[in-house]
């Protein structure tokens, strides 16, 4: 009897391990996923203090936002020589020189694959005045202040094992075999990321599991608009 009561309880625990798993590694997920739309609030305001001051320039805008974004994709402390110069470097993998991409190294088996490889974050620009091209318009006239509006989209890379795959899977929409109870068939439908959602899926498709994290501000242009393109970044 009691052979029977742990062979029972055997297949229980291996019934509900998959479950028990994503409820502490899900946990975390979500947690990490919460501080990136904190620093993507802050990256979207820094990205548009600087865009004010500049004329709406993408190439600074972007590089005040990634600085704002890296510690929730790029874990550069610890290596050798000062923070400073650490900050320096990780900026260097990930802002201009790179095309603001994400290229995390993850070890399959005994090599290590290039898994992230897409976009890190794409900027929608709108004026409050129409910008035909490069001027001083009137910006600086008597009248309501000409204002720059930003939509941040950071696609955030989800990074913890499993339960970035099953996060993934509730997002796009799942039909088969519940991953988290084996014994059931899951129906998940699919959510619904407007214009994001043909982007996420491709990148799913690429094996870069991301949730797209939406952040908005805007702020009184105090320089000349310099560059009136609608988008920054890539998709």
């Amino acid at each position: 009897m009691a052979r029977a009561d742990s062979g029972q309880a055997a297949v229980e625990a291996a019934l509900t391990l998959p479950l028990t798993v994503f409820l502490c590694l899900g946990t975390l997920q979500l947690f990490l996923a919460m501080q990136a739309r904190v620093l993507a609030e802050y990256a979207v305001f820094r990205s548009v203090r600087v865009g004010s001051t500049n004329g709406g320039k993408c190439d600074p805008m972007m590089d005040a936002a990634v600085l704002a974004l890296l510690p929730s994709f790029q874990s550069y402390l610890g290596a050798a020589g000062d923070p400073s110069s650490q900050l320096a470097a990780a900026f260097a993998k990930h802002g201009r020189a790179n095309g603001y991409r994400y290229a995390d190294q993850y070890a399959t088996g005994t090599a290590a694959t290039n898994f992230m490889g897409g976009n890190i974050l794409l900027m929608e620009r709108s004026y409050s005045k129409p910008v035909a091209a490069a001027s001083e318009l009137d910006f600086d006239q008597p009248g309501p202040p000409q204002r720059l509006s930003v939509r941040l989209v950071y696609w955030y890379p989800m990074r913890i094992p499993f339960a970035n795959w099953v996060i993934s899977k509730m997002v796009l929409g799942y039909s088969a075999v519940n991953p988290l109870m084996v014994t059931q068939t899951s129906a998940w439908p699919a959510t619904n990321l407007g214009a994001r959602q043909a982007a996420v899926q491709a990148r799913a498709a690429a094996g870069e599991l991301v949730l797209p994290v939406v952040a908005d501000y805007s702020m009184r242009m105090m320089s000349p608009v310099e560059d009136g393109a609608r988008t920054c970044g890539g998709t």
